[in-house]
């Protein structure tokens, strides 16, 4: 009895993987045999990530006791050390912080809100700020607020959640001043 080793079906692999790409490679058509059609359930998607869009993103601002706002800044998404390939806290509670804001626009979605007067008006409105998402989210922003910042009495802070979109980005809630 002889054993078949990997070795040996090599040339039929190599075709077997170019096959593969090639298919992948292909342009998408629409199967309308429903036979055929039920066959995708069996086959995998191979261009899951094909429609990426870019996500929201945060921004933060701060003001002393009696004192205008800052300007708006980004929250930034930790160091890029030398080791950070193997272990990367910082990158990972980053990756964290953004599922949560990605969480409360897919809810923001759900809620019917009217626009604000202003673009830097806060939404008060209880069906948004009664949220847990909501509440993370200012948690992540008062996280991310600057060293300066921290330890001063009577600093208030607040944030922005920005959506880009196709016709530029729109700032989709501005929250109420917050304590530090």
């Amino acid at each position: 009895m002889t054993q078949l080793h990997l070795s040996d079906h090599r040339g039929v692999l190599i075709v077997v993987l170019a096959i593969l790409v090639v298919v992948t490679l292909l342009a998408r058509r629409t199967v309308g045999h429903p036979v055929l059609s039920r066959l995708r359930a069996v086959l995998p998607a191979w261009r899951f990530f094909d429609r990426a869009a870019p996500s929201p993103y945060l921004l933060i601002r701060w003001a002393a006791p009696g004192a205008a706002f800052g300007t708006w800044s980004p929250i930034t998404g930790g160091s890029r050390g030398a080791a950070c390939w193997a272990f990367a806290p910082q990158a990972n509670l980053f990756l964290a912080c953004q599922a949560a804001i990605e969480q409360l626009v897919a809810e923001l979605a759900d809620v019917d809100c009217g626009e604000p007067v202003t673009p830097d008006a806060p939404d008060t409105d209880p069906a948004i700020t009664d949220r847990v998402s909501y509440d993370v989210v200012s948690r992540i922003a008062r996280a991310y607020l600057p060293v300066a910042s921290r330890g001063l009495s009577g600093i208030v802070y607040q944030w922005k959640l920005v959506v880009p979109g196709a016709a530029g980005h729109s700032d989709s809630l501005v929250s109420v001043e917050l304590a530090a």
